[in-house]
């Protein structure tokens, strides 16, 4: 018999396990009365005879495992009777099982979230030409986290300059806050978050503008009376655009 055949009894097995289970009864019920009565007939007394013929089929649930093990999926059917027994259980206490969906939530909960940042921040790639390229400078980890994780515009010239193992080097503003400016687009002021970067920064990145341009290096050179330069999201544009 090939191995797919033999699956796919195993599989109908399963399904049909109520009938099976009682074909298998009268089987051993058959047998067994077949095996007092050839043990009476040969002088045993009724309990007797019964003992044997139990101790010769090697007991009725021994035989019941040993024929389901061999037709179907023991794995399934002992996952079936704990998932039973778990639903009576849980049906007749409503107190622990509120409590127990309740943590079940939370620690699914807690397990989406802490996914989700992982998979944002290291095993999805970030969404910029070579990614794989960009690295993140910083100084040696300290007392003080990530506040201190930061480098001065002196140091950050310095190292541009010099370095020698890098195309590019960028930087930003890593301190700044929600809502942080206001933008008047003819109306009423809008709040708004702004991160300040470096003249290069876009073009370290690779990032192109959907609409119009990145912010060129000469946008920078800011002369009296003059403006700041900004480029907009998408989704700040489609929301304020119409």
């Amino acid at each position: 018999m090939s191995e797919s055949l033999r699956l796919v009894k195993r599989i109908w097995a399963f399904i049909r396990r109520e009938p099976l289970d009682d074909d298998l009864e009268d089987e051993l019920a058959a047998h067994l009365q077949f095996a007092i009565d050839d043990n009476i007939a040969k002088g045993m007394t009724p309990t007797e005879a019964r003992r044997i013929a139990l101790i010769s089929i090697g007991g009725m649930d021994q035989a019941r495992y040993k024929h389901r093990e061999a037709r179907g999926f023991m794995t399934l059917d002992i996952f079936k009777q704990d998932f039973k027994y778990t639903l009576r259980t849980l049906w007749n206490d409503p107190s622990f099982t509120v409590v127990a969906v309740l943590i079940l939530a939370l620690a699914i909960g807690a397990n989406i979230a802490v996914f989700s940042v992982v998979n944002t921040l290291l095993l999805r790639p970030l969404p910029f030409p070579n990614a794989h390229e960009l690295v993140w400078i910083a100084p040696p980890p300290t007392k003080c986290g990530m506040s201190c994780a930061t480098y001065s515009t002196d140091a950050y010239d310095e190292f541009r300059i010099n370095s020698r193992s890098y195309q590019d080097v960028t930087g930003y503003f890593a301190f700044s806050g929600a809502d942080n400016l206001s933008l008047n687009l003819g109306g009423a002021p809008l709040p708004a978050t702004s991160i300040d970067v470096i003249q290069n920064f876009f073009q370290v990145l690779g990032v192109q503008a959907q609409m119009g341009r990145v912010l060129p290096p000469w946008s920078f050179c800011r002369t009296p009376g003059g403006n700041d330069s900004s480029t907009l999201t998408q989704t700040l544009w489609a929301r304020h655009s119409t």
